[in-house]
C-alpha cells in the first residue's frame, strides 16, 4: 500500500513540475513576443499588441509613450509636456484611425 500511495504521490508531483514548466514557457513566449506595429509622432509612441486566448479571440492592447535621448541613450516615460500632448493626440488619432476604424471597414 506504501508503495502505490509513494507512486501516486511522484506522479502527482511530476504533473504539477511539467504544468509549472509550461506555464513558465507561456510567459518567456509571451515575453519574446513582437507588437504588431507602433505609430509615432514626434516624441509619442503607441505600440499595438495582439493578444490570442486559447480559443481563438484576440484582442488588442495600446501601451502609450515618450522616448527620447539623453547622454547617447535612448529612454522612455509615460511623463507629457505641453507640446508632447499634441503629438500624442495626433499618434492617438492616427492609431485609433488605423486599428480600429480601418479594421470595423
Amino acid at each position: 500500500m506504501r508503495i502505490l500511495l509513494t507512486i501516486i504521490l511522484l506522479m502527482t508531483l511530476s504533473v504539477v513540475g511539467f504544468s509549472q514548466e509550461l506555464k513558465a514557457q507561456e510567459q518567456t513566449e509571451q515575453r519574446r513576443k513582437k507588437p504588431k506595429t507602433e505609430y509615432r509622432v514626434g516624441s509619442a509612441v503607441i505600440t499595438v499588441w495582439v493578444n490570442t486566448r486559447k480559443d481563438g479571440k484576440t484582442w488588442k492592447n495600446f501601451q502609450v509613450k515618450k522616448i527620447y535621448k539623453k547622454d547617447d541613450k535612448w529612454l522612455s516615460s509615460n511623463s507629457f509636456s505641453e507640446t508632447e500632448l499634441l503629438e500624442l493626440k495626433a499618434v492617438i488619432d492616427k492609431a485609433i484611425n488605423e486599428e480600429i476604424i480601418t479594421t470595423k471597414e
